[in-house]
């Protein structure tokens, strides 16, 4: 009985000389960027990517990890490569790895946050749905009833998805998702993820988050706006009044540890 054979896999262009391994990642890259690889896809296998672009296998291997570094594709043991290029981790990584490298402080994330949020916020006003509005109530709800530091924080996450989703703004809103993450992760660290201290927080911020959430519930643009800077300003006053806050919102070794754990954790 004859074996099925494996589908052939054909590559857009035929390799030039040089680097076959990076002209291979650059390829599938292009495909996974171009939307023909999409999110979920197994790519072929090591075999039929070497027939295809007629290299050896451990040339395949290279270009795999490379896509697997740039956190385009996830290596499954006994099961294969499948894309997982996600928004929020590409845009992460590559700003998370440009701010240890500039050492860029708190204190700069933060004002970043400030006008970057007021714009969401501002065009959450114009366009957000009932929906919106109630998932951003929910995550208020948790925030307040949260039972450990872990739930209040992810309440803090979802609060920020919630509104940076109703802006419209796809880029706007990762870009939101990312600096709220840092800003979580700072506050954690200089807390001790301490429950206690944790409540005391939020309970001094209610009334600004519900301040944001009326503000764009009755689409006042420009109350909006200046309730989310508001917010974020209120929160690098909490943050600052921190024990040994001051110290480590101006150091640079105490951000770039917490960067370097999110590059990690990525």
């Amino acid at each position: 009985m004859q074996t099925p054979t494996e589908p052939s896999w054909q590559p857009t262009r035929r390799l030039a000389r040089g680097n076959a391994a990076e002209q291979i990642l650059e390829d599938l890259r292009g495909r996974i960027l171009d939307g023909e690889l999409t999110r979920g896809t197994k790519l072929p296998t090591e075999k039929q990517l070497a027939e295809g672009y007629g290299v050896s296998g451990p040339t395949i291997r290279e270009a795999i990890r490379g896509l697997t570094t740039a956190q385009l594709v996830e290596v499954r043991h006994g099961s294969g490569a499948y894309v997982t290029a996600d928004a929020d981790q590409l845009i992460g990584v590559s700003l998370l790895s440009m701010m240890q490298l500039e050492r860029v402080g708190i204190a700069e994330v933060l004002g970043v946050m400030g006008a970057l949020n007021g714009y969401a916020a501002e065009l959450a006003a114009r366009r957000a749905t009932e929906a919106d509005l109630q998932a951003m109530r929910e995550a208020l709800r948790q925030i307040n009833e949260g039972t450990d530091s872990e739930a209040v924080a992810e309440g803090l996450r979802l609060f920020i998805d919630t509104l940076a989703k109703a802006s419209g703004n796809v880029l706007l809103a990762a870009l939101c998702r990312f600096l709220a993450s840092v800003q979580i992760g700072f506050a954690r660290e200089l807390t001790g993820d301490s429950y206690e201290t944790w409540r005391k927080i939020t309970k001094r911020m209610a009334k600004h988050r519900q301040h944001l959430v009326d503000a764009i519930a009755s689409h006042d643009t420009a109350a909006a706006r200046e309730a989310a800077r508001s917010h974020i300003e209120q929160s690098a006053k909490v943050i600052s009044s921190l024990p040994d806050a001051g110290e480590k919102m101006l150091s640079e070794p105490a951000l770039a540890r917490l960067l370097g754990s999110m590059l990690q954790r990525d």
